[in-house]
């Protein structure tokens, strides 16, 4: 009796996959609001707020039209 090998099925690389820049942004979009709330209360989150809704925006784009 003959034994075939059998072929292991490859794992996909995920980690190559990702969209690190993207998450990069994000992350660092939220860390500036964070810091702003932390340091200068609701104001600094109102100042913060406008330029971060707009990047959110671009990420967004990115996102969605790659």
């Amino acid at each position: 009796m003959t034994h075939t090998a059998t072929a292991t099925p490859a794992t996909p690389k995920l980690p190559a996959n990702e969209p690190w820049g993207i998450w990069a942004a994000i992350l660092f979009v939220i860390a500036t609001l964070v810091t702003a709330v932390a340091t200068l209360g609701v104001a600094g989150l109102v100042v913060v707020m406008v330029p971060a809704a707009i990047a959110m925006l671009v990420l967004l784009c990115f996102i969605v039209f790659g």
